[in-house]
This record gives structure tokens, C-alpha cells and sequence, in this order.
């Protein structure tokens, strides 16, 4: 035994070390492997040590000649540590601060454009044939949620922007839209409560092409899936975040995308766990309620989707 363990150890010495062929990221950017065409920076944000920081909006003009086409976009934050999400929209610059941004309300003023969460490392590229159309003065509006954990910090957010070239421009703008249950009225979760079930839904009016799904709860959030109800009354799961974790918020992308006619109604539905079980659940003496704040309670479902192409 003792020889055979020294021949395996003679042959991994002659060998190639595979840790000497890892390189480091040539870039923070990690489109394509260039820059971006546009960098937006987020104004300094002083995040205190301690204290509930209300959520920050920021409205950046985008003074463009002509009108652009996102194909990218990619978010890099000052700090990590205090930055608890980032949600951005292409807004008129006329109307870039009326009313105040609920990210469960599709309001018609602004097209969302991306976000940033826990787990949402790399670049964003909008499918093949899509894009976000960036209109003459438009502004980037963002509602940005931060908070404390012990130490004071400045955070320098920064947001990039690939766009396409005038000869590729798509024809189908990438949209997405949000199903929820928010509210304090509407979201109640119980003390101890291990299962709590959630659901909402909307039907789209129109013939789409449906190519994502992003699941957005807080630390009670076990699980969520979608399913589609065709107009045929016809069955399909979309998909199933079985465990749901508040540090791991990606949007996924369906291989395929599933064309959805006039009339389907797509369904979310979700598991809270607000029990002693939960080693994230901030109180679970106390019932849950529905409102921004990490230690509240959320329930939207993200549909990202296009036109069906004529």
C-alpha cells in the first residue's frame, strides 16, 4: 500500500498542477470580453453602520443623440456587503420622478431593464433578436436597497451597457412583468408557520414568446414554481425553485421559449417558512407581513418575455 501511495504521489508531481492554469478575470466586465459602450455610475451612497436605511431613488439622464439598442448589462457594486439589490428601469426624462417605484406595480411610465441580487455575478445578455430600446432622453431610474452590518462603508455602484451596432438592431423588445402578492394586506405569514402557501397569477392578453422566470422572496422563502394555464385549459410547468435561498437570486432562461397565446394565465405559487427552523427567519415568534425590508416579506414571480415575432 505504502508503495502504490508513493507511485500515485510521483505521478501527480510529474504531472501539470491544474491550480497553475486557473487565470484570473482579465476584466470586472464580463460581457464578450470587452467594455461596455456606456458605463452609468451610480451616485456615492455613505451606508452607516448601523440603522434602517430607507430604499434610495436615483434618476440618471442618459444623454444620448440617438436612439440605442441594450443587448447587455451588467452590474458591479461598490460593495457587496451593504448593497441588497438594484432595480433599474429606462424611464422619459421628463417623467423620471413621478410616484414612487413599486417593483410589484407594471407601471406602464418605464420599461424594466435589469436588476442586481445576491448571486448575480456575471453580464446579462438579452436573447438573440431582442433587446431594450433606450429612446432619445430617456433617464436610468433605479431603486437601490441598502443595508448596515456593523461598519460604516461607501458604496460606488456601477452599471455597463453594451449596445447594438445600427445594422443589428432588433425587432423585439425585451420586456418583463412582475406577478405578485405584496402588500401588508394581502401577505400574512403566521408565526411558526413551516408551509405557508402563497399564489397569484395574470393572463397576458396578447401572443407572447415567454424566455425566463426569476423567483423574489426574503429570508421566509422556501419555494416557488410557475405553470401556464393555456386558454385550451391545458397544463404546463414552467419551473420549480424547490429551495428557494435568499443569497442565490438568479433569473433563469428557458432553452427553449414557449410561445403562449392570447388568453394563458401563468401561476405562481410559493412556500414561506416562518418557523424556528429557518435558521434565516429574523423573528419567528412574530407574524411576517408583507413590505421591503429584508426582515418583511415579498412574493413576485418576474416574467421576461417578447412579442410572438409576426
Amino acid at each position: 500500500m505504502a508503495a502504490m501511495a508513493m507511485s500515485v504521489s510521483g505521478a501527480a508531481l510529474a504531472g501539470v498542477d491544474p491550480l497553475t492554469e486557473i487565470q484570473p478575470p482579465q476584466s470586472e466586465w464580463t460581457y464578450n470580453g470587452t467594455q461596455p459602450d456606456h458605463i452609468v455610475e451610480v451616485p456615492s451612497f455613505t451606508v452607516p453602520a448601523t440603522g434602517v436605511i430607507d430604499y434610495i431613488d436615483s434618476v440618471i439622464p442618459l444623454e444620448f443623440e440617438e436612439e440605442k439598442w441594450v443587448k447587455a448589462v451588467q452590474f458591479i457594486p461598490g460593495d457587496k456587503r451593504v448593497l441588497h439589490h438594484l432595480l433599474s428601469y429606462v424611464v422619459a426624462e421628463e417623467a423620471a420622478a413621478d410616484g414612487v417605484i413599486d417593483e410589484a406595480d407594471n407601471d406602464p411610465r418605464r420599461e424594466f431593464l435589469e436588476g442586481y441580487a445576491p448571486g448575480k455575478e456575471y453580464a446579462t445578455q438579452f436573447p438573440e433578436g431582442t433587446g431594450l430600446r433606450v429612446p432619445v432622453d430617456s433617464a436610468i431610474r433605479m431603486s437601490i436597497h441598502y443595508t448596515s452590518f456593523g461598519q460604516e462603508t461607501v458604496d460606488n455602484t456601477k452599471v455597463g451597457l453594451w449596445f447594438y451596432e445600427e445594422d443589428e438592431e432588433p425587432s423585439l423588445d425585451f420586456r418583463t412583468y412582475s406577478v405578485s402578492a405584496n402588500g401588508k394586506d394581502r401577505l400574512h405569514i403566521p408565526a411558526g408557520a413551516m408551509n405557508h402557501e402563497m399564489a397569484a397569477s395574470h393572463v397576458f392578453e396578447d401572443d407572447i414568446l415567454l424566455y425566463g422566470f426569476r423567483a423574489h422572496m426574503h429570508y421566509r422563502g422556501k419555494s416557488m414554481s410557475a405553470r401556464v394555464i393555456y386558454p385550451d385549459n391545458s397544463v404546463e410547468d414552467i419551473i420549480n425553485v424547490a429551495n428557494y435561498n435568499f443569497a442565490w437570486q438568479p433569473t433563469y432562461r428557458i432553452d427553449e421559449p414557449i410561445a403562449l397565446p392570447a388568453g394563458s394565465r401563468v401561476v405562481v405559487e410559493g412556500l414561506f417558512d416562518n418557523s424556528e427552523y429557518n435558521l434565516g427567519n429574523p423573528d419567528p415568534t412574530v407574524p411576517a407581513i408583507g413590505g421591503p425590508q429584508s426582515w418583511e416579506e415579498m412574493f413576485i414571480g418576474y416574467f421576461s418575455y417578447t412579442d410572438m415575432p409576426e
